[in-house]
């Protein structure tokens, strides 16, 4: 037994791995996208079923994430979730690239469209995508009329939540503020509060606390945290030096996944900007 207090962030994409896909997390997950709908004036969800459930076994792996959690809901509609730590400069064309993926992989050899349902892509993001201006932490994307705001279809939803923008007064849905405040923050103050809130986070308090006290768990948290700070690290110092080098990477570990995946070396190159014969080299 552990004598001492472990905190973790809980915007590691290994805890969030944990969290939110171990089986029998089924709530504390349809509670989190429900509050998500809920922001953006949504219908909410009554079910979600864990497509990629965490396995208490699981290693946390030393490469960038693509999908961090993939559920179905009791209707179909597929929610993939994604955490990052800071943002890339093709970010949103590797969320669509992502987003695209998971659409045509709805339908099986021999259905028709009628059988597509929607995809809804949330994408947590530590860090500043859009106009520090725009005080804005959550906004969502979808089709639409650019003269009439018509929206085209209910297949495309693109979220972003930005984390550093989060603060008491957010104009955000009390649902999300509460699960937004429970990731940021690990104060007693703000937990005793959210347990105010909402019964949810008895579980979700609990769950947190089996995390920290499970050794291998904490002993994988640590391996991906360091991971983590370390391509953070290299993030920065390429901005502070005027240099691509960080963009190049990413580029670089985008266009490995959508080569694994089998995408077309044209898509691939428009997506990430490297050239065919970079490509082909990988």
């Amino acid at each position: 037994m552990k004598n001492n207090i472990i905190e973790v962030k809980k915007l590691n994409d290994f805890f969030i791995r944990y969290f939110f896909g171990l089986e029998g997390h089924e709530d504390l997950l349809l509670s989190f996208i429900n509050a998500i709908m809920i922001d953006s004036n949504f219908a909410t969800f009554v079910s979600v079923e864990i497509i990629n459930p965490f396995n208490l076994s699981e290693k946390a792996n030393n490469k960038e994430s693509i999908v961090d959690l993939k559920a179905v809901t009791e209707d179909g509609i597929i929610v993939i979730i994604e955490i990052q730590t800071y943002s890339t400069k093709n970010f949103f064309e590797r969320t669509l690239y992502y987003w695209s993926k998971n659409y045509s992989n709805i339908l099986k050899k021999g259905e028709d469209y009628p059988e597509l349902k929607p995809v809804i892509s949330i994408n947590l993001i530590d860090d500043i995508l859009f106009d520090k201006t725009d005080n804005r932490m959550h906004t969502c994307y979808l089709l639409k009329e650019k003269n009439t705001n018509k929206i085209l279809t209910d297949h495309i939803q693109l979220h972003y939540i930005e984390i550093p923008k989060f603060n008491n007064d957010s104009n955000i849905t009390t649902e999300l503020k509460n699960w937004i405040l429970f990731l940021k923050s690990n104060k007693e103050e703000d937990m005793s509060q959210l347990l105010k809130e909402d019964t949810i986070f008895e579980k979700a308090m609990k769950k947190y606390n089996y995390f920290t006290d499970n050794e291998d768990l904490i002993n994988e948290y640590d391996r991906r945290e360091a991971y983590l700070v370390y391509q953070a690290s290299l993030m920065r110092g390429a901005k502070e030096d005027g240099f691509e080098e960080g963009e190049k990477n990413k580029a670089i570990s985008m266009a490995t996944a959508m080569k694994k995946d089998g995408a077309d070396i044209n898509l691939i190159s428009k997506y990430t900007g490297l050239t065919i014969d970079e490509i082909k080299k990988l």
